[in-house]
């Protein structure tokens, strides 16, 4: 080879490995990169979370109303968000602090006492239950004056126990009204899911003996639903407790479930807790439609879209 060519390729060598070099450089650190560096990196916030904050620091200021128009339309304009779960649980908060008050509401009649009502004559004309309509307005017993003003509230829930996602959800005609978790379960097995069923009847237990539903032995009593079909129970249980208040035991399909059987062995139904159940057994009556949902493919929109579950309270079975 010539001296010249050799000359040419060397420098056509040392271009193009002057080029590979520059163009890493300017691939690596491009013009402007070190103000680009500067720039302070932004995190992403979810819309809903602040949503969410705000709702909260409106119920603390008792403005119920205010906080369930921010919750309800965080939740239309994005359904799906990292904190739909604490929006609906908020949303159920709300709608029962309302419910329960004096504080009109599209759930709620005002209702002028007539002579010769009674609070159990409103009830069944109303819908509703001489019970809800007492604790609805703060009543201390259910003696009632014509002229009165009282709030009734309509009783058409329907429960949605969607056993996937751990809840019990509480609808009516206007939608979605609450929800609670469920603790534990031990349903007998179904081959055609979701189950549907009515309530059946309630009744109270406290240590471990039936009582009357109202007076002062049911004071602190623990309510247990009963559903028209053997084995379905909604029962409740003290928040880290490991037992449940009070027990019976399901036999078989022509024994009565409202019967108490053997105290000794845990009730098998649904176990929520106290405070949970004592709000849900207001707000049902004989007959309210009850639906279980038992496989995912069947759980939707009914409780959260959150997967994540509540800790199951700890019972042993002897």
């Amino acid at each position: 080879m010539l001296l010249w060519q050799k000359i040419t390729v060397v420098g056509l060598a040392a271009a193009i490995l002057w080029g590979t070099i520059y163009f890493a450089r300017v691939v690596s650190r491009p013009p402007g990169w070190k103000r680009f560096h500067s720039i302070p990196w932004v995190q992403y916030v979810n819309p809903n979370v602040p949503k969410l904050k705000h709702a909260r620091d409106l119920v603390r200021a008792n403005k119920l109303s205010e906080a369930r128009a921010v919750v309800v339309e965080a939740l239309v304009t994005m359904p799906k968000s990292p904190v739909t779960r604490e929006l609906r649980d908020l949303l159920g908060d709300i709608n029962t602090q309302i419910f329960f008050s004096k504080e009109p509401s599209p759930r709620k009649i005002e209702y002028t006492v007539k002579p010769g009502d009674a609070l159990f004559s409103i009830a069944r004309k109303l819908k509703s239950s001489a019970d809800t309509i007492m604790r609805v307005n703060n009543l201390q017993s259910n003696l009632i004056r014509p002229g009165e003003k009282l709030f009734v509230p309509s009783l058409d829930f329907t429960i949605t126990i969607d056993l996937p996602r751990q809840r019990v959800v509480v609808h009516d005609s206007r939608g979605f009204f609450t929800q609670y978790p469920i603790a534990d379960v031990d349903l007998p097995a179904s081959r055609k899911p979701p189950v549907k069923m009515e309530v059946k009847a309630k009744s109270f237990w406290k240590d471990g003996r039936p009582v009357a539903g109202n007076g002062a032995s049911a004071k602190d009593a623990m309510p247990r639903i009963y559903l028209n079909r053997t084995g379905y129970l909604l029962y409740g249980v003290a928040e880290n407790s490991n037992d449940a208040e009070s027990e019976i035991d399901v036999k078989n399909d022509n024994e009565d479930a409202s019967m108490p059987s053997d105290p000794e062995h845990p009730p098998r139904g649904i176990a929520m807790l106290k405070d949970d159940i004592s709000q849900l057994e207001v707000l049902i009556r004989k007959g309210t439609p009850v639906t279980i949902i038992q496989d995912e493919k069947h759980s939707g929109d009914s409780a959260t879209h959150s997967k994540e579950r509540p800790a199951r309270l700890a019972r042993s079975r002897s």
